[in-house]
């Protein structure tokens, strides 16, 4: 499989704050990453700095191949490659459901109306939004305005989709819902960085799990060496916290 991004000695400061301390990860093309760890140690941060919603202190994060930190990269160009959906959903409030979806591709793609429609229309049916097309995105669930978050992300044809913490901000019942979208995702090929406290989800449909701690890499591996045979002091106290809250 072809790596289809690459991430050496990365680093991110806020301030005096180290968020990311020398991470070092790949992505092969069909993947699913997922990456847990408790609040604060990073992940988030790094999938901003993948999509270039923050810019890294330092290191390379290579888009095949290519240094994505070097002058002359253009932003939104890269973001219709490595799509991103937020956990607070980022829907524009003045536009309905099918406009959502329509936007970016007409302004950054170029495509016609008639195509821009077409597309939305086919992902929205893919997520179980297509009734929705025309409703305004303030009258949606929570749960709900997720799904056309990730129909409009997938309408830019993404070749990577990140997703941080997707489910965080739903209400217990809708999680399942926005779960079961990405499993389907996933079935397909589409290849996916996770941040998440799903820990079934990671344990199910990861190609890899990567933990992290206070800004560095602790451990990774596949689900069952993380989840079942953790070698890190950390990851294995994590994850007993999470059994135990989780009972």
């Amino acid at each position: 499989m072809a790596n289809i991004i690459k991430i050496h000695h990365l680093h991110k400061s806020f301030g005096q704050l180290e968020v990311l301390k020398n991470i070092d990860f790949h992505v092969e093309q069909g993947e699913v990453i997922t990456i847990i760890g408790s609040s604060g140690s990073g992940k988030s941060t790094l999938l901003r700095c993948i999509n270039l919603l923050e810019m890294p202190d330092g290191g390379e994060i290579l888009y095949h191949d290519q240094d994505i930190l070097k002058n002359g990269i253009n932003i939104n160009e890269h973001r219709t490659h490595v799509g991103m959906v937020f956990q607070s959903f980022n829907l524009f409030n003045n536009k309905n459901v099918l406009e959502n979806c329509m936007i970016g591709q007409m302004k950054v793609l170029k495509r016609s109306k008639q195509e821009a429609e077409e597309k939305a229309m086919y992902y929205l049916e893919k997520v179980g939004m297509k009734e929705f097309a025309h409703a305004g995105s303030m009258q949606l669930s929570g749960g709900q305005k997720q799904r056309v978050a990730i129909a409009r992300a997938l309408c830019m044809d993404p070749e990577v989709l990140l997703f941080d913490e997707p489910t965080s901000a739903l209400d217990p019942e809708m999680v399942g819902g926005i779960l079961d979208v990405m499993k389907q995702l996933a079935s397909e090929g589409l290849t996916m960085i996770v941040v998440t406290h799903e820990m079934a989800f990671a344990k199910e449909v990861s190609s890899r799990v990567i933990f992290m701690d206070q800004g560095v890499i602790a451990e990774e591996g596949t689900p069952q060496e993380l989840f079942e045979k953790p070698k890190q002091a950390r990851t294995k106290e994590f994850l007993h916290r999470y059994r135990s809250t989780s009972v």
